[in-house]
């Protein structure tokens, strides 16, 4: 069959566009307020657990508490948003080590940051269900202070690392 061009079969259909259309600018004020609250009851329920570990009891299981919900929180608040929003949660992705000093920065905050989680939550965790041995509860609770001593040290020297990345770029 010899098929002449018609109008149907003359004309290009545009492509679907499989990316999503994600506006990468400035973060909102909204997404960076939410995430400032949830440092502050994230951080403040490890400070008073920590604090109130060796004696006010109901105190240290409602910072437990509070401190797991954040958790939640943050995975549920994580899932909702499309790629490249500021509150999509983080995973770690081996294709970042290819893209230079940012990528390997990347890569790094983000293996810190669910590594933290994960650990927060199980000495969470360990704290609810273990009644008879304590010293599992502490010894998790201790690891993940190490690793949030480790995390702030992190953010301290990538932040002043960027500083001085941007004044030898302005002299080269």
């Amino acid at each position: 069959m010899n098929k002449s061009p018609t109008p149907e079969n003359s004309q290009k259909k545009p492509k679907p566009n499989p990316k999503p259309s994600v506006k990468l600018g400035r973060p909102s004020t909204a997404s960076l307020g939410f995430l400032n609250i949830w440092h502050g009851l994230f951080s403040g329920g490890i400070f008073v657990a920590m604090l109130t570990g060796n004696g006010l009891y109901d105190a240290h299981v409602f910072s437990g508490v509070l401190v797991i919900f954040a958790i939640a929180a943050r995975l549920l608040v994580g899932m909702m948003f499309p790629a490249g929003h500021v509150l999509v949660f983080p995973f770690p992705s081996f294709i970042s080590l290819t893209q230079g000093t940012n990528g390997f920065r990347r890569f790094v905050s983000h293996l810190m940051g669910l590594t933290l989680l994960m650990a927060t939550s199980m000495s969470v965790l360990t704290g609810w269900y273990t009644t008879n041995n304590v010293e599992i509860h502490s010894a998790v609770a201790y690891m993940t202070l190490a690793l949030i001593f480790g995390h702030v040290a992190l953010v301290i020297v990538w932040q002043g690392w960027k500083k001085v990345e941007s004044k030898f770029a302005a002299k080269g």
